[in-house]
């Protein structure tokens, strides 16, 4: 694999781990069980919004209305991908389910201290992910922080949506499965990717891996007022 970190080094001699800009502090982290309900109300709210029972919506976007139930009721976080899938079923952009008030700015700052994180509970995979936009305008990317635990067990778990993908390393080490193929990605290293091809991210580290990841929605969402 051809590194990306070495196209950056004769711009940038440092590591990327010495300014962490993609960290946060702990204080936020208690606010993740709080604001991972108000996900679930705010997919619940725009699925009745739009005219849709559980079983539409869960049968138009390929997933089980038990598991689209167990979301709505906040007992298990959905990964990125399946917010992917929800807020394409829903016509609205995944940042929507990020935030507390209705506007509509063409810009939206997202402070380092204002990053809400969402950990993934109920499931093998305990990743936890930040949203990086709070555009409710349509727009085509959606821009996350990702953290990937260390973990003794492989997840046997893949996710697949629509649209793009693009993966960059900010410290540690992961492996992209992606399909039936394993990429390592380093720190520095970068993909982008059809994510309509079942995949998923894992640590492949000694410790917790970050990362930068932006979803393209194909075509650009609504958005939602």
């Amino acid at each position: 694999m051809y590194h990306l970190s070495r196209l950056l080094r004769p711009i940038y001699q440092g590591s990327f781990s010495d300014s962490p800009w993609w960290k946060v502090s702990d204080s936020s982290v208690g606010d993740s069980t709080v604001f991972e309900k108000k996900i679930a109300d705010k997919i619940r709210e725009i699925r009745k919004e739009r005219g849709l029972t559980l079983a539409r919506l869960a049968a138009d976007i390929n997933l089980s209305a038990p598991l689209l139930s167990r979301i709505e009721n906040n007992r298990i976080s959905p990964p990125i991908a399946t917010l992917a899938k929800i807020a394409a079923g829903l016509d609205v952009p995944i940042g929507v389910f990020f935030q507390e008030e209705d506007f509509a700015q063409s810009y939206a700052v997202t402070t380092k201290e204002g990053r809400r994180p969402v950990v993934r509970r109920g499931t093998t995979i305990g990743f936890t992910y930040h949203s990086l936009t709070g555009l409710k305008r349509p727009h085509a990317i959606e821009p996350f922080i990702i953290k990937y635990p260390l973990t003794k067990k492989e997840p046997g778990i893949l996710f697949d949506h629509q649209g793009e993908e693009f993966l960059f390393v900010l410290e540690g080490q992961i492996d992209l499965v992606y399909g039936k193929e394993k990429i390592r990605l380093k720190e520095g290293d970068a993909i982008h990717f059809d994510p309509s091809v079942p995949h998923r991210g894992q640590n492949a580290g000694e410790a917790e891996s970050t990362c930068l990841v932006v979803v393209v929605n194909s075509p650009p969402l609504k958005g939602y007022s």
